[in-house]
């Protein structure tokens, strides 16, 4: 397995969305409407050409997808400085535990370092108690909560 960034001339596009979307239906027991797997294909398009998002994918031996990343820079209001901010991380269920995800992360880390910024920082789902887990073992504490308001 390696880790490598996602160009946008990769057949890799709609595989992402397909994991994405196996990765709502593990979280969050839902399937991806046909409006928002247009909607990420098109944010993953836009990540691909921005110089302030980049996706990051492993491939097997067989350049078979295995796992992908996202991550962006956010600029703070007051200080001007930039955050990192890793937007997604998935690795399908028979490469976990193989310290994909691990590489995943290092690999988005390193883009994110050699940007300058502050910090990183990642947004887990209060019920994702396997996301908490792989954020704390990586080093991550938890720091705030997020409240959002119910639709």
């Amino acid at each position: 397995m390696h880790i490598q960034r996602l160009q946008a001339d990769q057949p890799y596009l709609s595989q992402i969305v397909r994991l994405w979307n196996d990765n709502a239906q593990e979280t969050a027991d839902c399937s991806l409407s046909e409006e928002e797997v247009e909607a990420i294909g098109q944010q993953l398009a836009d990540y691909v050409q921005s110089p302030y998002g980049m996706v990051h994918i492993a491939v097997d031996d067989e350049q078979k997808l295995v796992g992908y990343g996202l991550a962006s820079l956010k600029k703070d209001m007051l200080t001007e400085e930039y955050i990192g901010q890793v937007d997604e991380l998935y690795v399908v269920p028979a490469y976990r535990k193989q310290k994909a995800g691990q590489a995943i992360f290092h690999s988005l880390k390193s883009w994110l370092e050699n940007q300058n910024v502050v910090a990183i920082q990642v947004f887990v789902d209060v019920d994702n108690a396997s996301a908490q887990a792989f954020w704390e073992r990586t080093g991550f504490s938890k720091e705030f909560y997020v409240m959002s308001e119910e639709e």
